[in-house]
């Protein structure tokens, strides 16, 4: 198997992959396999503590505490130095970019479609669970 890739997943992968399985689950499971490398921001931790904890969501006190345990551990933090903006209709998802950048990350995984809109940002992917696992698939 060749090297890890680097990537940013964005917290409705996280959210999906928990509450619904499909390919998002499947990132999980990669994860879990250390054969992808999340990064992760403080404000992207933060940014997941709020929705996991969202009511329409229904997932239980244990659930949240799993999932957030589940992201640290397998997750890397980095501190963004550099504060960008190319995202304006939802400068919020802004944090991905500057995670991804601090990381050297390869990919972004969402299913954003502010983020997957941008398609690419100095040298980062931006792709969707799919995308990504048909990549990954065809590279080993």
């Amino acid at each position: 198997m060749g090297e890890e890739k680097k990537v940013v997943i964005d917290t409705n992968i996280f959210i999906s992959g928990f509450g619904w399985d499909a390919k998002p689950e499947e990132i999980l499971k990669l994860l879990k396999q250390r054969r992808i490398i999340n990064y992760i921001s403080i404000a992207i931790l933060n940014e997941l503590k709020r929705v996991v904890s969202y009511p329409k969501l229904k997932f239980s006190d244990l659930l949240q505490n799993r999932i957030l345990e589940f992201v640290f551990f397998y997750s890397e933090i980095v501190e963004p130095t550099q504060h960008i903006s190319p995202i304006t209709k939802d400068p919020d998802d802004n944090k991905f970019l500057e995670c991804a950048m601090a990381a050297g990350a390869e990919f972004i995984i969402s299913g954003d479609p502010h983020l997957i809109n941008v398609i690419e940002y100095n040298a980062v992917k931006i792709v969707s669970a799919a995308t990504f696992l048909n990549l990954v698939l065809k590279s080993h």
